[in-house]
């Protein structure tokens, strides 16, 4: 899917200390989809037998790929934000720099459009595996329940 960019034009108008914030939000959100990807990983292996019993495991294991690459973009996603938010530091420090205010605000919006792009698309994939997992756990108690 294409990673569409926004135009946010409240970005121009931010504060250091709005963008400081925004990163860190930015931050927030990316630590607490670490956890959440763990959970998966762990939620996978505890639920392979009914996985593999309801006939999905070609499907769960694309999204176990899936889930594999959001770790990997989630992992560059957050050196960016780190970096960013070390910029702004140092960006602070040199207040006599105009030139790369407006440089560290068209990162940001490019960051700010990345983690939107990236936070949409996990959504997608985490509804997806609850949706398959779930599927898998109803055709397991199906079974059960005709034993």
């Amino acid at each position: 899917m294409e990673n569409k960019a926004h135009n946010y034009r409240y970005v121009e108008w931010k504060t250091p200390d709005e963008m400081h914030f925004s990163s860190l939000q930015w931050k927030s959100e990316l630590n607490f989809i670490k956890d959440e990807q763990r959970f998966f990983e762990d939620m996978l292996k505890e639920y392979t037998m009914p996985i593999i019993e309801s006939q999905l495991f070609s499907r769960i294991k694309e999204l176990i790929e899936q889930l594999e690459l959001s770790r990997k973009e989630l992992k560059i996603m957050d050196n960016r934000v780190n970096e960013h938010i070390t910029r702004l530091r140092r960006l602070l420090e040199d207040v006599d720099e105009p030139k790369e205010g407006r440089i560290y605000r068209q990162e940001h919006k490019s960051i700010l459009n990345d983690v939107i792009h990236y936070s949409r698309q996990y959504k997608r994939l985490k509804k997806e595996i609850f949706r398959c997992v779930s599927d898998a756990l109803k055709q397991q108690k199906q079974k059960r329940l005709l034993a």
